[in-house]
């Protein structure tokens, strides 16, 4: 019989009078990968927390080890063996790689001082068990999304947990560091870890887990053993209590009039001669593999950054010089890749984040903020993306979920009305329910008259939605494909800089 590591026995949990969990049951056997699996809202990062100590069940109890398990706080749920590796990166930016492996480790001390020879010796070790090629010694500032990502995993592993908590762990990795962690995780479970994996790539769950649980409303729907039998449909069947016969709802638009073009834009060493253009009521995707440039272009659109040379024109008009406020004021939006650190302020009210981007045209005729107006215009984002908030001026954005987070950053830009909307990876992290109405929103915005630039590393959701799609390689376009030519092996030979 097989022995549990981890057993939660009818947890209960609600915040002020909501119920958020409902008596949830399930157990984490050893050396096996449970895989977890809901909609945002569906509860499972509570139910993390609950895990990890961040706060307390409000009934039920959990067995770690065999023995009763009640958390206090994170430094309990370390010390008993659990590391977590968190969908939103918790690092030092200003600190080296091998300093944020360890940062809450007391390895490398010596009568108080630490031995960073030795700190940068056993971070290079760990890393290259992860088949991660960087300096120990860099600074995190310096590294992509996909390295950060790897320094969490080492930085769990460092801790030799006997159970490992991934909360969508691969949403920042191209494939080969995806194919790496997989090897990794492999490795672990082999060597006694026991590990829950939470992801929205039910194909990635699939492969890897030996069990899947699934949540919906804060109730275990489903609980069953990897068989043959689980197919992908019956997970998102339970999930969302419906069938979804079509992921991606594929509007056929007429093109309208040019909106946005870019002409021979370049950055040097990041982007060289990019030019395209963005037509009324089209969706156009754009590819990469990671380094290929796509979200430092964004940020030129958009002002973030200043290219060396060449130009933007709107509805025909050159712009030079453009800030990012005086883009918005075109009618401009763009949604930055990571939400977190440039999207929302986290400890900030739903309300307050709904607002931020369209704070001028609600003032008073004093110049000061009609409350009332914006109340109203939030209230109706909030009912057109079913965002799920128990109190939309009171709840911290924080503390949403990651789906429902994503859903008031692009509420945020709806309230714009904006004509040119940039997407910079708008559904990373995002259960298939979410999705689908994201898509659905996108949908609307092209056949409203917007001209949207959809950027991607999920080739199946690009050839899903997009009229035509453009490819990066090292900086450069490589072509840009009709929907009439999509095929995965041609975007992955332009990728890759192959004709």
């Amino acid at each position: 019989m097989e022995q549990s590591v981890l057993q939660l026995k009818n947890v209960y949990k609600d915040f002020f009078g909501v119920e958020v969990l409902k008596n949830v049951s399930f157990r984490l056997d050893d050396k096996k990968i449970l895989g977890l699996v809901g909609e945002n809202g569906s509860g499972k990062s509570t139910l993390m927390n609950i895990i990890g100590g961040v706060f307390p069940a409000s009934s039920g109890s959990m067995d770690l080890f065999g023995k009763a398990y009640r958390p206090k706080n994170p430094e309990d749920a370390q010390k008993s063996g659990i590391a977590f590796i968190q969908q939103e990166l918790n690092l030092f930016t200003n600190l080296s790689i091998a300093e944020n492996i360890f940062i809450d480790n007391d390895f490398g001390k010596k009568l108080g001082f630490v031995s960073f020879s030795k700190l940068y010796e056993e971070s290079k070790k760990i890393l290259e068990t992860l088949n991660v090629k960087v300096n120990p010694r860099s600074l995190i500032r310096d590294m992509p999304m996909g390295i950060r990502q790897m320094v969490e995993i080492a930085k769990a592993i460092s801790k030799k947990a006997k159970i490992v908590i991934f909360d969508e762990p691969t949403t920042s990795l191209s494939n080969h560091e995806k194919e790496a962690l997989f090897s990794i995780i492999h490795d672990l479970s082999v060597n006694g870890v026991s590990m829950i994996y939470i992801s929205h790539a039910l194909d990635d769950v699939l492969k890897l887990c030996d069990e899947i649980v699934v949540l919906r409303d804060g109730q275990v729907i489903m609980e069953q053993k990897k068989t043959v039998n689980i197919t992908k449909d019956t997970i998102i069947k339970n999930m969302v209590g419906r069938e979804m016969s079509n992921l991606y709802p594929y509007v056929d638009k007429k093109s309208g009039e040019e909106l946005f073009s870019v002409k021979e834009v370049t950055k040097d060493g990041v982007v060289d001669s990019i030019s395209f253009n963005l037509r009324a009521n089209k969706i156009v995707g754009m590819f990469g593999l990671m380094g290929a440039g796509r979200s430092e272009l964004a940020n030129i659109l958009f002002g973030v950054d200043k290219a060396d040379s060449g130009t933007i024109t709107m509805n025909g008009v050159l712009k030079k010089n453009r800030s990012s406020r005086k883009w918005i004021q075109d009618g401009v939006a763009y949604l930055t890749e990571n939400r977190r650190d440039d999207g929302l302020l986290l400890p900030k009210s739903v309300f307050e984040n709904l607002i931020l981007a369209n704070m001028d045209n609600m003032k008073s005729r004093f110049n000061v903020l009609n409350r009332n107006m914006a109340y109203s215009h939030s209230v109706k984002i909030q009912d057109k993306l079913q965002i799920k908030t128990f109190s939309l001026d009171k709840q911290a954005t924080g503390s949403l979920s990651g789906g429902n987070q994503q859903k008031t950053v692009i509420g945020k830009w709806l309230m714009v009305a904006p004509k040119v909307f940039i997407l910079d990876e708008p559904t990373r992290g995002v259960d298939v329910g979410a999705k689908y109405e994201i898509y659905t929103h996108i949908n609307n915005l092209a056949s409203e008259g917007s001209a949207i630039l959809f950027i991607s590393s999920e080739m199946e959701e690009l050839m899903g939605i997009c009229d035509s799609i453009i490819v990066m390689s090292h900086g450069k376009i490589t072509g840009e494909l009709e929907r009439g030519d999509f095929s995965q092996e041609k975007l992955m030979r332009l990728a890759i800089g192959e004709k």
